[in-house]
């Protein structure tokens, strides 16, 4: 198999090869492990940047994003939920 290029910082894995000789799992070093959630953690916030950009650019320029409410109607709501009960203590 090829070694990723990626991330030079992850150790060549070990491979679980299984009764027919193909690879069935991947053995990685802890440090690896971390430095892979790390990066897909990385790319989780860079996506969720890049789909809020629009409502960041609203907020920026003084405007409410589209769907979302104002401060009074969101305590409103709030208000209403917790004489309901429906929240948690």
């Amino acid at each position: 198999m090829k070694q990723i290029t990626v991330f030079p910082e992850i150790r060549e894995p070990s491979y679980v090869i299984g009764a027919d000789g193909r690879p069935t799992a991947v053995l990685v070093d802890l440090d690896s492990w971390r430095t892979i959630l790390s990066r897909l953690e990385d790319v989780e916030d860079e996506t969720l940047l890049k789909a809020a950009a629009s409502d960041l650019a609203a907020l920026a320029r003084g405007d409410r994003p589209a769907g979302w409410m104002t401060w009074e109607a969101f305590e409103a709501e709030l208000e209403a939920a917790e004489t309901a009960g429906d929240l948690p203590p």
